[in-house]
């Protein structure tokens, strides 16, 4: 047993209900989790490279630091590892990152277009607006750079070309930010077809952003 059995298999059974959701299909996107440092050295629990969800299992979820070394385990991890700590390094209130290529918000991605604050719920778990973050290759330092430029303080994120990422103050979070961004997305595209996908008003989304960073730990914006 390991110090950080737990952590792998919260990975696993999040990985598998992210699948179980249809955010992703196959062996698609990646999940991790943010560990406690070890000797002053960052870790995080990462799903393995090109592993099937329905069949991964705690021992193929790797463990490395900051840099993508290896701590335990003795798989490749995710080709986005390095998406995920340029994530965890620019924003410390976050736990747990996912990324997912659900179909509606891939449409938004693919199409460029910013999911604007259009439902209530929406806003108090996302910060705002979901922009697109410039494309890049994957697994690429340009990509975990402009995606984390894209995102600030939010917590989601469009991949230009590819998909979505959601992160949180833990694991359950950002696969609960990923399941709405992907609702709104598919709202948003549905009444954008009917005619008119307004914004909510912005006096509501100001109050709703304050309550966001509030519960985020998050210092008050002037």
């Amino acid at each position: 047993m390991s110090r950080w059995d737990d952590a792998r298999r919260e990975v696993v059974q999040v990985s598998q209900e992210m699948w179980r959701r249809g955010l992703v299909s196959g062996s698609a996107g990646n999940a991790s989790r943010r560990l406690e440092p070890l000797d002053g050295r960052p870790l995080l629990a990462i799903t393995p490279n090109r592993k099937d969800y329905q069949r991964l299992t705690l021992e193929q979820v790797q463990v490395v630091d900051f840099e993508g070394g290896p701590v335990e385990g003795e798989l490749v991890p995710s080709v986005e590892t390095m998406l995920h700590v340029a994530v965890y390094r620019a924003r410390p209130d976050v736990a747990g990152v996912i990324h997912t290529h659900s179909t509606y918000a891939s449409v938004l991605a693919v199409a460029g277009l910013e999911l604007p604050p259009i439902l209530d719920e929406m806003v108090l778990a996302t910060g705002g607006p979901v922009a697109v973050a410039e494309y890049a290759f994957s697994g690429t330092e340009e990509l975990a750079e402009r995606a984390v430029r894209a995102l600030g303080e939010r917590n989601a994120v469009l991949l230009r070309q590819h998909g979505v990422l959601g992160a949180g103050a833990s694991l359950r979070e950002a696969l609960a930010v990923c399941e709405l961004v992907e609702r709104a997305a598919q709202v948003y595209v549905l009444a954008r077809l009917l005619g008119s996908a307004p914004s909510l008003p912005a006096e509501v989304i100001e109050i709703e952003q304050q309550l966001f960073r509030m519960l985020h730990g998050l210092p008050p914006r002037d």
